[in-house]
């Protein structure tokens, strides 16, 4: 029995002195595989990345709800991710899943888009460029009598932003931000810009400075964008904020407004719960007058005023508001429709504070 033994005890001294070269040799190639990985995935990892950090370390401090998303990641992660807080329930925990099964059938990219997130990420639509510029023919006379433009206002009289630039419409884009870029909401205030322009002679003074780069910071930011906003234009009469709801379904987000399917419109308006706020009353005040000249003008298309615990900026102007038009759920074009039937509501209202000045 000796030898016997004798050889087992070698052998057994043999892997005793191979093991840690060989868990040095597995994690070689464990390692050199991972950074393989790594260097594929690197564009959408720093993204995720950044996203991470910015849930984790660059939260809200107005926002003391913040504290439990960052503590429940869950929570951050799902619904808009909005400074004016969601509550996460199934529905918004299960409408991401529920849209890869429902992509647009007279749009193949978006159900590429579904099915490879990775390249919906790095592709962003890009904005249609016209190749060939025909030159513009001079208008008849008859023809200038028929656009019949009003003339603009002197001075500005509505100023218009989106503290989150990059929200937009997943049924048009296929996701519901486009980071570090202006997303559907842009094009609603562009939409409200140019109606209030040409059609009721309003001057607009908008900007589209992206101020959601780091989204949880970002209404700090467009806080200086609306405040260049007002020193530039003293007598601006109505603010506007314009925002897009969270994921709401389908079927809620459509309202039928003069034979056509639009999207909703939600006012909302702070308070002085969080952050001093003497005079948010005035500005809910303007928000419910607002609303009941929408519901006059256009029945349905307003969702009425909602009262939240963050000041949004409005404590810089009495005539400001956020606007939420639409959800996720809707198409671009919806928005836009609603944007342009909101111009003469607001205009209604920049003449009332003209006439009681």
């Amino acid at each position: 029995m000796y030898p016997a033994y004798h050889h087992r005890y070698r052998w057994y001294r043999l892997r005793t002195r191979l093991r840690p070269g060989i868990y040095i040799m597995v994690s070689l190639v464990l390692f050199i595989i991972l950074i393989n990985c790594l260097v594929v995935l690197s564009p959408a990892l720093t993204r995720a990345g950044h996203e991470l950090l910015n849930v984790l370390l660059a939260w809200n401090d107005r926002d003391p709800r913040g504290i439990i998303r960052v503590a429940v990641p869950v929570m951050a992660w799902s619904g808009s991710q909005e400074d004016v807080p969601q509550v996460a329930g199934p529905g918004a925990l299960t409408a991401p899943l529920a849209r890869v099964f429902r992509p647009d059938p007279q749009r193949p990219l978006h159900i590429l888009a579904y099915q490879m997130p990775l390249m919906a990420e790095v592709t962003q639509p890009e904005e249609p460029t016209a190749l060939v510029m025909a030159p513009e023919a001079e208008p008849l006379p008859d023809q200038e009598a028929a656009l019949d433009l009003p003339p603009l206002s002197e001075e500005s009289l509505v100023a218009i932003y989106n503290t989150h630039t990059g929200e937009t419409y997943a049924l048009t884009d296929g996701m519901e931000r486009l980071t570090g870029k202006r997303g559907g909401v842009v094009k609603v205030a562009e939409a409200l810009e140019d109606e209030l322009e040409k059609k009721y002679g309003l001057r607009v003074a908008r900007s589209d400075v992206i101020n959601d780069t780091n989204y949880n910071s970002s209404y700090t930011t467009s806080q200086q964008t609306l405040q260049k906003l007002l020193e530039d234009n003293p007598a601006v009469q109505v603010v506007l904020d314009i925002h897009r709801d969270a994921g709401k379904p389908r079927e809620d987000s459509l309202v039928t407004v003069d034979g056509q399917q639009v999207a909703p419109v939600l006012i909302v308006v702070g308070s002085d719960a969080r952050s001093p706020f003497p005079t948010w009353r005035q500005n809910y005040s303007f928000a419910k007058e607002l609303s009941a000249e929408i519901d006059k003008q256009y029945p349905g298309l307003c969702l009425g005023v909602r009262i939240l615990e963050g000041r949004y900026n409005q404590f810089l102007h009495p005539g400001a508001v956020l606007l939420e038009v639409g959800s996720v759920s809707n198409s671009t074009e919806e928005a836009v429709l609603a944007a342009r039937m909101l111009a003469g509501p607001v205009a209604e209202m920049v003449k009332r504070n003209l006439d009681a000045e």
